[in-house]
């Protein structure tokens, strides 16, 4: 349970997720569909410095069907196209929605990596949200949306994060290093044990080069606080299946910060990706904490590793 006063409307968007799960309202087929014509989708835009523009769907969940629509751009576009929208690095961007959705996150989205590395975009307390990676570069923009029917859709649009003083046309090189893994004193799974892989281990310390079960909570536990910057999930069936989980951070393991909400891309490749803060917190201690999927209850954990310094 999260354990912090402030995090009441992230706990009401889990359980509004999770009631849509178990209702069978938000599900998964095994069939993907890839559409040659778009769907009707609500419309989305980014606003940026009195500009707009529009946002491509690209992956959405309805009526039991996940539907992937389109594969993001990447960075081989920016050699056929000199006029991919520039971003200063640190600038406030906003979206407008053709439907007011009940949920909004956004990354910044690095897919040209081994392995997929989401940056979080810090919201503002205006509801602006603030494009910061930790150098310049091509990136994907991903807006992450959940509507108040039980639709999910992912919305891309690739964009050049600039330095002020740099060309807006130019491709400046960047780099995914937020700091080095750090070795974990402990990692405990609280779950089901008649679902779990690891049933007879559950709800203990766990070794985490084995494959979890579908779990509750992860509870981490570094030996002394570190400046922490990101983490490194595998999920199961990532591919075809959409997660949503919220991290927390704490010195003491009492008193939880609030939670940044976290989801996959659903275009990860078979490799784990990597879930980058806004800037690095410092802790000793971490709860990643469902919120549910498109598939099944819980979060199926293949990989865990944690970064920073």
């Amino acid at each position: 349970m999260f354990q912090y006063v402030k995090v009441k409307n992230v706990v009401i968007i889990g359980a509004f997720i999770t009631f849509m799960i178990s209702s069978g309202i938000i599900t998964l087929s095994p069939i993907n569909k890839v559409f040659a014509t778009p769907l009707e989708l609500p419309k989305a835009s980014l606003l940026h410095n009195g500009g707009i523009s529009d946002l491509k769907p690209t992956l959405t969940v309805k009526d039991k069907i996940i539907d992937k629509i389109q594969v993001p751009e990447d960075e081989h576009e920016f050699e056929f196209n000199s006029l991919i929208y520039a971003i200063n690095r640190g600038d406030k961007i906003s979206f407008d929605f053709e439907e007011e959705p009940a949920q909004v996150d956004a990354f910044l989205i690095d897919y040209e990596t081994d392995y997929t590395t989401l940056w979080a975009l810090e919201k503002t307390e205006t509801g602006e949200y603030i494009a910061n990676t930790p150098s310049p570069g091509i990136y994907n923009l991903d807006v992450h949306a959940i509507y108040p029917n039980g639709e999910y859709v992912s919305y891309s649009k690739l964009i050049n994060v600039v330095d002020n003083n740099l060309d807006l046309l130019s491709l400046t090189p960047k780099t995914n290093e937020c700091g080095n893994e750090l070795p974990l004193d402990k990692l405990t799974a609280v779950g089901d044990p008649t679902t779990s892989i690891l049933n007879k281990i559950i709800n203990q310390p766990l070794i985490k080069e084995l494959s979890f079960g579908i779990i509750d909570e992860l509870n981490v536990q570094l030996a002394d606080i570190k400046n922490i910057c990101g983490i490194q999930l595998g999920l199961k069936n990532a591919q075809n299946d959409i997660n949503f989980f919220a991290v927390q951070s704490s010195n003491d393991g009492s008193r939880y910060s609030d939670p940044i909400v976290f989801s996959n891309t659903g275009f990860s490749g078979e490799l784990p990706e990597i879930y980058k803060y806004p800037s690095t917190v410092e802790a000793k201690f971490l709860k990643i904490i469902p919120l549910g999927s498109t598939l099944e209850k819980g979060l199926g954990i293949t990989d865990f590793k944690l970064f920073g310094h």
